[in-house]
């Protein structure tokens, strides 16, 4: 029962308010030319069956293209997605080979710098070792401040 009052409320504020807002003048121009235009449409379109149809039909072959072509693209996704799916533990792989390179790489090569400076400070000590205390490079004494 209170369902039954409900809706006829409602349908009775919709018709009280449409009556008010006919009040304005702008508002009951707008909407008899509205409804004018709408009147033409249908008359027009009645009179002319087969363009209704063939504007439905056009739109219709649009949007079927637009599918196919969403088919395609989503199963060019789909295919470039499962190949980097089956490419990413290849590339892991081969990152981590490259890491190991060159931390191999880089412990030999810090290896043979230090066998270099080795030799050179050897070197170096030898030479340093005729010459005085004060003349020494690692004995310099700044005269200048």
């Amino acid at each position: 029962m209170g369902s039954s009052k409900l809706g006829r409320f409602i349908l009775g504020g919709a018709i009280i308010g449409a009556a008010v807002s006919m009040l304005d003048r702008a508002t009951r121009q707008s909407t008899a030319t509205s409804a004018r235009v709408s009147y033409e449409k249908i008359m027009y379109y009645k009179e002319n069956p087969d363009l209704v149809k063939n504007q439905f039909q056009e739109k219709k072959d649009k949007v079927q293209s637009l599918v196919e072509q969403v088919k395609g693209d989503v199963g060019y996704i789909k295919a470039q997605v499962d190949e980097i799916k089956t490419l990413t533990p290849q590339v892991k792989e081969m990152f981590t080979d490259t890491k190991e390179a060159f931390s191999e790489a880089k412990t030999e090569y810090q290896q043979i710098i230090d066998e270099d400076s080795n030799q050179s400070s050897a070197e170096t000590n030898q030479e340093d070792g005729s010459l005085p205390p004060m003349v020494q490079k690692k004995n310099v004494v700044s005269l200048v401040k």
